[in-house]
């Protein structure tokens, strides 16, 4: 560790020990019983993977590009997001009023999502109407507008979506804790951009910046419902008859995050709060990562949403410090985070970092005993049946695995290979990944109250880096 926080955080942070429960067992939950997916080839060259069930007349439909806000350059965060919310806005002869009346003709949606790692199209239709609403999406992705008019009225509403966002103090301290977590690296840009970035896009940026991504090498075309494969093949050649091949862009390997070098506090100042947000963690392993299914044992049992989980039971139930206490395990190509979410009222925030930052240098220190490990690893497995059991949430995990690089089965074999985790696999991925004595800290909170709180506890005043909120 170093820097001048080191001193004080660990004078205030070590204390008595700390004892975890645990949970008494629970019966098994039921098997993953799912329709079998069918991959195939789709347009120009992309993946289709269809998952059939005629049970409801609908489709669930996704096109899904490989790369997402990842790739966006240096200054120009949010282009992936603008760029792909534009062609939503105007494609072939339809505008944006007329494409969203042409969807709720057909009882269809059609939203846009763009993520580190991927960007995709994604929507319900009846499946009546599913010829007509490919039409459109085929309008969108191949023959998109790009106006300089709708490019003045997306980036209006997508600037206000950012200032909205920040009156959600959880969002805003997702958002520092992002960059401060990995800075200047691509996970570090936010997929929904800074004003000054996207007022500076041109329409001819963002045009080529879409047709860069979408073209058939780099598309996963995926769908859920009343439709067959063949079926599907047969009308996407016919909506997508004029998507290019490729070449797809080159994704290669992320760069390795640079790690935090010991404690230190970015202390986000929102005035006249009376509670603070609070995130903390460190890049830990890729979602293919061998290591990755016993981290993510290791950080349910540690922080999973639970009340069992150790940060929940110390920091709420038994001490009543924190309206809530959470720590996930990213999924991301690249080293995603192991993060940790507290909010607590102002005067409890600094012995609530107190306690998690004890318990986390706990958990890398001295594991997770092996009957909690057995506990969490079917609390986990349980959790993930359930989580899929809507063929829509089904299907975005199918795309996601492929998007991450994970096997064809990793929807089917996931339960399996949780509950095959050991004791030995768990500590072994503790000892390797968790990094407790180096974290990013983010505050989200009224700044003059808690650094008063924070220079009391003998933290010094160097290591509290103050930023305001609207800075980002």
């Amino acid at each position: 560790m170093s820097g001048a926080l080191v001193a004080g955080l660990v004078r205030f942070i070590l204390g008595a020990t700390v004892m975890t429960e645990t949970p008494s067992a629970q019966p098994a939950p039921p098997p993953l019983v799912a329709p079998p997916a069918t991959r195939a080839s789709g347009p120009a060259g992309s993946l289709l993977i269809v998952e059939t069930n005629r049970s409801v007349p609908l489709v669930h439909i996704m096109v899904a590009a490989r790369t997402g806000s990842a790739t966006d350059p240096r200054h120009r965060d949010g282009l992936t997001n603008l760029a792909t919310e534009m062609a939503r806005r105007g494609a072939g002869k339809r505008s944006r009023e007329e494409i969203d009346g042409a969807l709720d003709a057909l009882g269809a949606n059609l939203d846009v999502h763009a993520e580190p790692d991927s960007v995709r199209f994604e929507g319900e239709v009846l499946s009546r109407n599913l010829d007509a609403f490919l039409d459109i999406l085929g309008d969108i992705i191949i023959r998109p507008q790009f106006s300089k008019t709708e490019l003045g009225r997306t980036r209006r509403e997508l600037i206000a979506h950012l200032e909205e966002n920040r009156t959600d103090d959880r969002a805003l301290c997702a958002r520092f804790f992002a960059r401060n977590l990995y800075g200047e690296h691509p996970y570090g840009h936010p997929p929904e951009g800074t004003r000054a970035a996207l007022e500076a896009m041109t329409t001819d940026e963002l045009s080529q910046h879409f047709k860069k991504h979408f073209v058939g090498k780099n598309l996963i075309f995926a769908a859920s419902g009343d439709i067959e494969v063949s079926e599907l093949q047969t009308r996407l050649g016919r909506a997508f008859a004029g998507l290019r091949e490729g070449p797809a862009p080159k994704r290669g390997e992320l760069r390795e995050p640079v790690r935090p070098q010991g404690w230190r506090i970015q202390l986000v100042d929102k005035p006249d709060r009376q509670q603070a947000q609070l995130m903390f963690g460190h890049a830990a392993v890729s979602a293919s990562d061998p290591d990755f299914v016993p981290l993510s044992v290791a950080m349910a049992a540690f922080g999973g949403h639970g009340m069992s989980s150790t940060l929940m039971t110390e920091v709420r139930t038994k001490r009543g410090l924190a309206y809530g206490a959470y720590m996930s395990l990213g999924q991301r190509r690249g080293r995603g985070p192991a993060a940790g979410y507290v909010f607590s009222a102002n005067d409890k925030i600094v012995p609530t970092l107190k306690l998690v930052l004890r318990l986390y240098l706990g958990l890398m220190d001295k594991g997770i005993p092996a009957k909690r490990v057995e506990f969490f690893k079917e609390f986990l497995a349980g959790s993930y049946v359930s989580e899929i059991d809507p063929p829509a949430a089904r299907l975005d995990h199918r795309v996601q695995a492929e998007v991450l690089g994970l096997p064809a089965d990793h929807v089917e074999t996931t339960p399996a290979r949780l509950r095959a985790v050991t004791p030995e696999e768990v500590a072994a991925a503790i000892t390797k990944h968790v990094r407790a004595r180096d974290l990013a800290i983010t505050i989200v909170a009224s700044a003059p109250v808690v650094k008063r709180l924070l220079l009391e506890a003998k933290v010094q005043e160097s290591a509290i880096d103050v930023v305001g909120f609207e800075s980002y």
